[in-house]
């Protein structure tokens, strides 16, 4: 049976700011590199086979504790950043598309990680502001790749570091009715929190959702 753990990013520095001060790719905060660090740890007893990742800098900086603490080489993806891709201008009406880090400064600062053909030298971006439609487009066809990829090795867990409204419309994705019925019933997705699906006889089985067990009431943050 084939698991994959879909993880938020640890606070980023626009977590924990208003709007209008927000940025266009933050870093994580240090209460963000203590939750890091704790899903690390957790994550530590676990055998994992494949560690993937956004080109977002929270997720980059998430996935180095986790990567350091296994001994793995993640996978930097293209098509797994946060609705919207990259942009400037967080207030209505503002919102400009930015370009990202290139290959160039993905490899100077992640050496040795995997990157994605499908990111360019000028940046991973470089588009208008993406609509929850899109994202929603693009969550399915993500959802097609694991499906066709990596849901069909047995016995292996696969580690999704991404977002919280990009893992929301692949949840959609993945779950169909019983997602609406659950998401009706959730608020905001803490940082850090993980949520656990396998893939058997066809379908998605949810096992957890959003847990933050590994994290101490400190550390805790949306």
């Amino acid at each position: 049976m084939s698991k994959v753990l879909l993880i938020r990013h640890a606070q980023s520095a626009n977590n924990a700011q208003p709007e209008h001060l927000r940025v266009c790719d933050p870093g994580i905060t240090e209460l963000g590199q203590q939750q890091a660090l704790q899903t690390a740890r957790t994550l530590t007893v676990h055998p994992i086979r494949r560690l993937y990742c956004s080109p977002f800098l929270r997720s980059l900086e998430t996935t180095r504790a986790i990567a350091e603490a296994k001994q793995l080489t993640p996978i930097i993806r293209a098509d797994i950043f946060e609705q919207g891709g990259c942009y400037s201008g967080h207030l209505p009406g503002q919102k400009r598309g930015e370009n990202g880090m290139g290959r160039s400064e993905l490899s100077q600062r992640y050496p040795n990680w995997q990157i994605d053909d499908r990111i360019a030298e000028h940046g991973w971006w470089g588009n208008p502001y993406e609509s929850s439609e899109q994202a929603r487009q693009r969550a399915a066809k993500v959802v097609d790749w694991l499906e066709s990829e990596v849901a069909t090795a047995c016995d292996s867990l696969d580690v999704l570091v991404i977002h919280a409204d990009f893992k929301r419309h692949m949840l959609a994705e993945m779950l169909g009715e019983s997602w609406i019925r659950l998401d009706s019933q959730v608020g905001p997705l803490y940082n850090a929190g993980m949520t656990l699906l396998d893939r058997a006889q066809g379908k998605w089985i949810l096992h957890s959702f959003n847990c933050i067990t590994h994290l101490p009431p400190s550390l805790l943050s949306m």
